[in-house]
């Protein structure tokens, strides 16, 4: 399920002939493929190395073009293995993990490097957004789990989410020499938001250290490639179509570059869909402005954290603010019928309004 364009292939591939080939595509937000290691024939001395398998509760693939299966093959493991012990230190859901520990205690004396940077880039990107990411609305989230599988919601609800967003607020977040702490007793915190991105990062730099050139690592709606210095060589991203996860929307290029994608259409706790897995920290609800947005930016952590964001943000700030990072982005209504786009955006099938 993912392509890289070889350098003597059209750079600009006819739409329909993209589209009929989605299956071979890296597919932001969802990828299907069996397990096990795959070795493909490229072209002259160059071989696809690939291998699956399951971390951060998602299916994570590793790609690699080489002309050495054996010394791609090792890279993979060392990526995997990297990746492996990044995920272990942000996890929320293993009770032993430094972060469960911060959430339960309220505060950690010695802070692991990898959590440590995640939670500089949170605090960051929450003063960036206004608010509009934050970390703490892990109390809010917990009782969005408690209405799975609910019809609908209603005032009732609404006012429960909006007392336990008293707990929310990044500012109570304190992250400086004596390690890090939660400032309200019953704050806790999710990473769910830009851990991915993070891990995502650490596999990327373990391919480089082995000396990779050719490389994408596809972890559901986070996918990152390397593309060497051929401005030739490039991957095809199709994104998903939110009204019919069969579909492929648009196809981005990615060239070392990371690719994020956040959804309202995999994980929701209302059949009417209004409730899911991301919430507007400002509202203490989750947002109703779109169906998906898609961040391409240089590192995962950022594509993931602002693809995030944008879901708390009207399409001007939204705008704005990925201009401002020179970030590029895609973005499709609530309903889906409508899609909005940054100019310099590397789309080369679907179409989106510009903004």
């Amino acid at each position: 399920m993912h392509r890289s364009i070889e350098p003597t292939e059209p750079r600009s591939p006819e739409r329909r002939r993209l589209l009929r080939q989605a299956g071979q595509l890296a597919i932001a937000g969802g990828l299907l493929a069996a397990g096990g290691w795959a070795v493909l024939k490229r072209k002259q001395n160059l071989w696809q190395v690939r291998r699956e398998r399951t971390l951060m509760q998602t299916s994570v693939a590793v790609t690699c073009l080489s002309d050495d299966v054996q010394a791609a093959g090792e890279a993979i493991e060392a990526a995997f293995a990297r990746m492996a012990t990044t995920a272990a230190e942000l996890t929320r859901f293993d009770p032993v993990s430094p972060l469960s520990r911060l959430n339960r205690d309220g505060r950690l004396a010695l802070v692991p490097s990898n959590l440590h940077v995640v939670l500089r880039e949170a605090l960051a990107l929450s003063a960036l957004t206004g608010g509009a990411f934050d970390v703490t609305v892990l109390p809010v989230l917990r009782y969005f789990e408690t209405l799975r599988g609910v019809a609908g919601t209603d005032a009732r609800e609404q006012r429960v989410a909006e007392d336990r967003d008293a707990l929310v607020g990044y500012r109570d977040l304190v992250l400086d020499a004596r390690g890090v702490r939660l400032l309200r007793p019953g704050m806790a915190i999710t990473l769910d938001g830009i851990a991915k991105g993070h891990v995502v990062d650490q596999g990327i730099a373990a391919l480089r250290a082995a000396g990779i050139e050719y490389a994408l690592i596809d972890a559901g709606g986070d996918i990152q490639a390397i593309s060497g210095n051929d401005p030739g060589r490039h991957w095809n991203v199709g994104i998903v179509d939110p009204r019919d996860t069969g579909r492929v929307a648009a196809v981005v290029q990615l060239r070392n570059a990371a690719l994020s994608t956040s959804g309202n259409y995999r994980v929701f706790f209302s059949s009417d869909r209004r409730l899911f897995h991301i919430v507007n920290p400002r509202t203490g609800w989750s947002p109703q402005s779109y169906s998906s947005v898609t961040v391409v930016a240089r590192r995962s952590v950022l594509a993931d954290g602002m693809s995030t964001a944008a879901f708390s943000l009207e399409l001007p700030q939204l705008s704005a603010l990925m201009a401002a990072r020179d970030h590029q982005w895609l973005a499709f209504s609530r309903s889906g019928e409508q899609r909005w786009r940054s100019r310099e955006l590397p789309l080369v099938a679907g179409t989106a309004e510009l903004v």
